[in-house]
């Protein structure tokens, strides 16, 4: 566990000033000269003294205390803690003894003790500001999210603190609240305006809340204090196809994995870029990069609609279960599940998995789609309640009018099936969709003959 170390302002000085007892009198000299090597830097030589002097007068508080800082500083941890430990036994109330221990177990690791000994001093100590940031760290990698950030914002409540504003601020990422995570991600920034790792990661926090002209500003502060970062080449692509400037988009990614072949990220979004511009060849080698590079990647939705595209049925099924594997109570993965079982005339199957989607939730698409299998087992009356249902829900799709005025069609509804069928070649003439409307029209030709 990595800490900042404790604050050394005016340490030497305050050493220095504070009373002597008899046990530290006896060793005077040797105090004020490892005190002399600390301020040279000699931190190895003043150990050594300082280990000599508590062996010399074991009640000194001063070499005590002393021998366990320096030794934490040569990260000596098993000397630093017996010493500061002796040190406290003679100040029971040092609250900067107790603190020392505690930031020692945080390096070691010792995380729950480190936390523990933290919300104590804490309890006890409320205005002891230097514990608020170990406490906070300790209690995240603890993942006691909640607590973390409640004490972290404590902390800040007293000042304005860049490192404690990062982990705040990261601590809200991992709970996904985006809105307090660009809060003190901004506050961090105000501190340190230049620090391109804080500016990229205000960018991407407002990539995540759809604020994309703020994130463009961002990523592009970020590159004009490094043109060459890979993470703000990635997050201003992303941005910009967010923004529908596909062409520059694509230019910036490319340049992402230019400059990092490893960034599973800008792979991903070329796979999904080239899949938005229907070149599916290419989408299915970038996201396959993207996997390759990290198999956790969520990106197998997208791969499995570039090989539902080149023909690929099964790999696509196969990719699709893998996408509900990461995301079981994703409902938009059991509905391309579905439509790929139709698609591979898998009907009984497809069923039950829109039955499961309409279990869960009622979506128009569910219905819509649960109605096309019913089309392919005949059963036009299911088919038409399905697609009525959808349409109640909001659907507009051409093709669900199409399909329910074939429906209508085939139980000898003539009427209701003309009405679908110009209501689809309206909407599709709406939408541009020339083809879909000559099919329209073809049904209306043949339903007048």
């Amino acid at each position: 566990m990595q800490e900042e170390k404790p604050n050394q302002e005016n340490f030497f000085e305050s050493i220095k000033n504070s009373p002597m007892t008899d046990a530290d009198l006896l060793i005077a000299p040797q105090l004020l000269q490892g005190i002399k090597m600390l301020e040279l830097g000699k931190v190895e030589d003043a150990f050594g003294v300082f280990k000599d002097a508590s062996a010399l007068s074991p009640k000194s508080f001063k070499a005590l205390y002393l021998l366990g800082r320096t030794a934490m500083e040569l990260e000596q941890f098993d000397d630093a803690v017996p010493a500061l430990k002796a040190a406290l036994e003679l100040e029971p109330g040092n609250i900067e003894v107790q603190y020392l221990i505690a930031h020692v177990h945080a390096l070691q690791d010792l995380v729950e003790e480190a936390a523990g000994e933290l919300l104590a001093i804490l309890g006890k100590n409320p205005d002891f500001i230097d514990a608020y940031y170990d406490c906070g760290v300790a209690l995240q990698i603890l993942g006691r999210y909640q607590e973390a950030i409640k004490i972290f914002e404590k902390r800040l409540s007293f000042s304005p603190d860049f490192e404690t504003a990062i982990m705040c601020a990261m601590t809200y990422e991992i709970i996904l609240d985006y809105e307090n995570t660009e809060k003190y991600y901004a506050q961090a920034m105000a501190l340190d305006p230049e620090n391109i790792m804080v500016v990229e990661s205000h960018g991407k926090t407002l990539l995540e809340l759809e604020r994309y002209e703020e994130a463009l500003k961002d990523f592009n502060a970020a590159l004009a204090l490094d043109p060459e970062s890979p993470d703000a080449l990635c997050g201003r692509g992303q941005t910009l196809f967010h923004l529908g400037n596909t062409e520059d988009a694509l230019k910036d990614l490319k340049a992402t994995v230019r400059l990092d072949p490893e960034n599973m990220i800008a792979w991903g979004m070329l796979g999904q870029i080239k899949l938005y511009e229907e070149d599916y060849e290419k989408a299915l080698k970038y996201l396959e990069k993207a996997i390759e590079i990290d198999p956790d990647l969520l990106v197998y939705d997208f791969r499995a609609s570039a090989k539902r595209a080149l023909g690929d049925l099964e790999g696509a099924l196969a990719d699709i279960k893998l996408a509900i594997e990461f995301e079981p109570e994703n409902v938009d993965y059991l509905i391309d599940e579905g439509i790929i079982l139709i698609q591979m005339e898998r009907i009984d199957e497809a069923l039950k998995v829109f039955n499961e989607v309409l279990l869960r939730e009622k979506t128009p698409e569910a219905y819509r789609f649960r109605g096309l299998a019913f089309m392919k087992e005949l059963e036009y009356e299911k088919a038409i309640a399905d697609f009525t249902e959808a349409e109640k829900l909001g659907e507009e799709a051409p093709d669900l009018f199409l399909n329910r005025g074939e429906a209508f069609y085939q139980l000898g509804e003539q009427e209701k099936g003309m009405a679908d069928f110009q209501r689809a070649k309206k909407l599709a003439e709406e939408e541009g969709n020339v083809e879909f409307a000559k099919k329209c029209e073809s049904f209306l030709k043949k339903m007048s003959e």
